[in-house]
C-alpha cells in the first residue's frame, strides 16, 4: 500500500505524540474516496468537510484546545479548512494550519510549553 507524503507526516506526529507527551489527541479521517450512499450517511452522521486533521482538547492559557492542520509541500489549506480553522479560533480553541510533522511538533511543544 502507497502512504501518500501527508499521511506519512501525519504518522511521524502521532508517533511523536504517543511516544513522547500524554496529551490526548483524536484525528479525524475524512480523506478518501467514498460511494455517493456512504458519503450521504456519513454528512448524516456529522461528517463535515473542512475539519481539521489532529485535535488536542487540551487547556493551554486562555485556549480551549488545539487544533492542527497538517500539510506537506506547496499543498495549501482548502477555504473550507481556512474557514474551519477560524470557527474553532472564534469559538475559543488555537487553530493552526502548519507544513509537515517537525513544524507540528514545534508548534505544540510551544503552545504545551514542553522543552
Amino acid at each position: 500500500m502507497k502512504l501518500f507524503p501527508e499521511t506519512i507526516e501525519q504518522i511521524k506526529l502521532c508517533d511523536w505524540l504517543m511516544a513522547q507527551t500524554d496529551l490526548p489527541f483524536y484525528h479525524f479521517p475524512l480523506e478518501g474516496k467514498r460511494s455517493l450512499a456512504n458519503a450521504s450517511i456519513l454528512k448524516r452522521m456529522g461528517m463535515k468537510s473542512g475539519v481539521s486533521d489532529l485535535f488536542i482538547p487540551r487547556k493551554s492559557g486562555i485556549y480551549s484546545g488545539l487544533w492542527v492542520e497538517l500539510k506537506v509541500g506547496k499543498n495549501k489549506p482548502t477555504p473550507m479548512q481556512s474557514a474551519f480553522l477560524d470557527k474553532m479560533i472564534k469559538e475559543g480553541y488555537m487553530a493552526v494550519c502548519v507544513w509537515g510533522s517537525e513544524a507540528a511538533i514545534e508548534f505544540i511543544k510551544t503552545f504545551y510549553e514542553m522543552d
